[in-house]
């Protein structure tokens, strides 16, 4: 809740007298009326503790008569003291964190609510009923016979002390929160700008699209028309526009894709090394059915491929199996995928497969991990997707 706004300069000097003090009754009405369970209850719980240190002057021995109703004076007094600062705390609490005129507010509102203390201290006890100690114990108990104002005086400091040290701790824990919930923005928006620019770099890398590759692949297409090979040369043109068709889409920025597209896109990149490099390998495809319209990241699975060819010591792999299963004992609705090519040796801890895992973890989770493993004669590449 903001402060009251500033009346025009332009206004008489008694309408904007008026237009201020309407503004912060306004206020206060705003304030009274938002206040909360958990604050009524701080504050009594604050007059109780406090009237229980006077209460325990009654377990002296001493004849009073009716100890239960000083008791409860004890106790009430207090409490009304401290309903008195919640109801002067609340506007000024309610003023903007970053009011300027904010811890000035606070220090006033705590002398007024003090001041007002006092005497609602007195009276309401005694409309109530409720006998002062002094009283019940004549003539065993020294007389007082304080002057008014000094009588005054000691109680406003009894209230003005307790209640400003509580709410000057309350100011502090509100503030602590607030500079902890903007230092987690903070870093909620550093983690969405990492995220942005490594989807950024994941863009760049995309619209690569392994132009090396693609440029053999033209020449070749352009040597076997020149042989006049030209079915083959057919052939391989069509496996290329079928490759672009199935890569371009994911040149979009934060493009998300299925399993069944990255499949048709394996495939398709298969394909074309297979025409090109004359040698066959086969991608076998076992996703379920269930699966198959599953959503993950573009351009996490060929980039793996492409990493484990050029890695390969032999020819191309003559099989690359994909699969996929939701659930792990860890994290039973993540989505497992498993690139399987029918080669060793392709893991190795290198700086590629490393940003793989990082662009991945930035993309979706810190949950989701990369593993590389020989296994059966094969290199096994486990991504695990957190749901």
């Amino acid at each position: 809740m903001d402060p009251p706004v500033a009346v025009p300069a332009d206004t008489p000097a008694g309408a904007t007298q008026l237009q201020q003090a309407l503004g912060w009754l306004a206020h206060c009405w705003q304030a009274w009326r938002s206040v909360k369970g958990i604050e009524i209850a701080g504050f009594v719980a604050l007059g109780l503790l406090y009237g229980a240190v006077d209460v325990t002057w009654l377990a002296e021995p001493k004849e009073i008569e009716r100890p239960w109703a000083v008791f409860f004076r004890l106790l009430t007094s207090p409490a009304l003291c401290t309903l008195a600062l919640l109801l002067a705390w609340l506007p000024a609490d309610r003023t903007t964190a970053t009011w300027r005129w904010r811890t000035q507010t606070l220090v006033v509102a705590t002398l007024i609510g003090s001041l007002v203390a006092v005497p609602l201290a007195w009276t309401v006890p005694d409309w109530l009923g409720l006998p002062v100690l002094q009283e019940l114990c004549e003539p065993k108990c020294p007389p007082k016979t304080l002057p008014l104002w000094q009588r005054f005086a000691g109680d406003f400091l009894a209230v003005l002390l307790p209640g400003g040290l509580a709410i000057g701790v309350v100011e502090m824990l509100r503030r602590s929160w607030r500079s902890q919930a903007q230092l987690q923005q903070l870093l909620q928006e550093q983690a969405a700008l990492g995220r942005q620019a490594m989807a950024a770099r994941l863009a760049a890398m995309q619209a690569q699209v392994e132009p090396h590759f693609l440029f053999d692949v033209l020449v070749d297409v352009q040597q076997q028309y020149a042989h006049g090979q030209s079915d083959s040369a057919a052939e391989q043109l069509e496996r290329l526009i079928h490759h672009l068709r199935a890569a371009l889409p994911r040149l979009r920025e934060h493009n998300v894709t299925t399993l069944d597209a990255e499949s048709a896109l394996l495939g398709s990149y298969l394909a074309l090394r297979q025409g090109l490099e004359h040698q066959p390998v086969e991608l076998i495809d076992e996703l379920p059915p269930a699966l198959r319209g599953a959503s993950l990241p573009a351009m996490l699975l060929l980039p793996l491929l492409q990493r484990a060819l050029r890695l390969s010591p032999t020819d191309l792999p003559p099989r690359v199996v994909l699969r996929a299963q939701r659930g792990t004992l860890a994290q039973p609705m993540a989505l497992q995928v498993f690139l399987e090519i029918s080669a060793t040796g392709l893991c190795g801890d290198d700086a590629e497969l490393a940003a793989h895992r990082e662009r991945l973890q930035v993309l979706t989770g810190d949950a989701a991990s990369l593993k590389c493993a020989d296994v059966r004669g094969t290199t096994r590449f486990t991504l695990t997707l957190p749901s």
